[in-house]
């Protein structure tokens, strides 16, 4: 990709697939919050392993990138982390938004953190200018005119709407409009409970409330 990104705040949304399968997309919002035209004329799904060599000619104007992809590990079963635990409670199972354990994809898991390594050497820290994000869950809790402002996307793969999804996070977090669910094992981030349908403001807080004390009393938030 020749072509470099005009001066600015930039951000960066990757859903990153495996380091050897075509399933990795990414996204650059500018400083307003939309794709970047020239990009979006060449959506396309990629090998993981290219991630770095597609976003180094922008990473200079990038101020967070959010990513779609467990960058850390947890130690539970499954490897679950322990935000995840809470999100495969039975509630957020039965809307098809809970996190699928780690355990079942050790390669992507290991790519996912030697990404955050290699980013780290660019400068983005883990939790501060670099966040993990779970697009699934964003898209079914989020208004759509709050994720969306009225952009007709040319996102043509479900690999593309996730990293806008994901770029979006990356928004909105240099703008302080997401908030943190987790613990010492990893952090999730989500949009701020102003942008949730009233419906997931609702649910959460109730499951939230009703959550066993023993089993997550060591998981935090500042969403409410």
């Amino acid at each position: 990709m020749k072509k470099s990104a005009k001066k600015g705040n930039l951000f960066l949304g990757i859903d990153l697939g495996g380091k050897e399968n075509k399933t990795t997309a990414f996204c650059i919002l500018d400083q307003n919050g939309k794709p970047l035209s020239f990009l979006c004329q060449k959506c396309q799904d990629f090998y993981g392993k290219e991630i770095l060599n597609k976003i180094s000619p922008f990473l200079k104007e990038i101020k967070t990138i959010a990513i779609d992809a467990p960058l850390t590990r947890g130690r539970g079963k499954g490897k679950f982390r322990l935000f995840e635990k809470f999100l495969s409670m039975k509630p957020f199972k039965k809307e098809r938004v809970s996190p699928l354990p780690p355990a079942f994809m050790p390669e992507l898991c290991d790519f996912a953190l030697e990404t955050k390594e290699k980013l780290k050497k660019e400068g983005f820290v883990l939790d501060l200018n670099l966040i993990e994000v779970f697009p699934t869950l964003i898209l079914k809790i989020c208004k759509k005119k709050y994720l969306y402002n009225n952009l007709k996307l040319p996102c043509q793969t479900k690999n593309q709407k996730m990293a806008f999804v994901s770029a979006k996070m990356a928004f909105w977090h240099f703008h302080f409009e997401t908030r943190y669910l987790g613990y010492k094992d990893g952090f999730l981030f989500l949009p701020k409970i102003d942008f949730w349908k009233i419906k997931w403001q609702e649910k959460f807080k109730k499951l939230w409330k009703e959550k066993p004390h023993l089993k997550y009393y060591r998981l935090k938030t500042n969403i409410f």
